[in-house]
């Protein structure tokens, strides 16, 4: 993005390619219908790309990608909920695909929640490493980068947080 903010059309385009894949594999987990789910990766590429003059090449573009991602998806899904919520006329196909979509919206808001409480449970540092590495979809080398530490020290941590997880997992039950 750093090469495309500087007028480089090659980068730019090679950015693009880059991260359709993973738009695309972000967008399935929520989406069913395949043609709904390229209508959103679209958008999420046309917003990107007029927001690409605002990216801060300072910060994780991933991180940023993802958040206009999630925008855009959330836009998605209250256009849904407010198309039934104004009684539109929707066909049998459409109720399944929205009734499925509603399953998955609130799954991940529950998922999201517990996921939180146990999260709040680890130390800071703790805390940022399994969010990046495991929601954001960073590598063990962006987060040491990113957080000025070792890979090693990275991947420690993680091992350590996911003990202290799994055990506070275990009192929930």
């Amino acid at each position: 993005m750093r090469l495309a903010q500087q007028g480089d059309k090659k980068a730019y385009a090679q950015l693009f390619q880059e991260i359709t894949p993973l738009l695309r594999a972000f967008v399935r987990k929520k989406i069913s219908r395949a043609e709904d789910m390229e209508d959103i990766v679209q958008e999420i590429l046309i917003s990107i790309h007029r927001a690409s003059k605002t990216y801060d090449t300072a910060r994780p573009f991933k991180a940023w990608m993802f958040t206009i991602a999630r925008f855009r998806l959330n836009d998605h899904l209250r256009g849904l909920y407010k198309n039934r919520a104004q009684g539109a006329e929707i066909s049998y196909e459409d109720a399944d695909h929205n009734l499925l979509e509603a399953a998955h919206v609130t799954e991940s808001y529950e998922s999201r929640e517990y996921i939180n409480k146990l999260l709040a449970h680890l130390p800071k540092k703790q805390k940022k490493i399994i969010t990046m590495m495991k929601i954001e979809g960073y590598t063990a080398k962006e987060i040491a980068t990113a957080l000025k530490m070792t890979e090693s020290a990275v991947k420690v941590s993680a091992h350590r947080a996911y003990k202290v997880l799994a055990t506070r997992a275990k009192e929930e039950k």
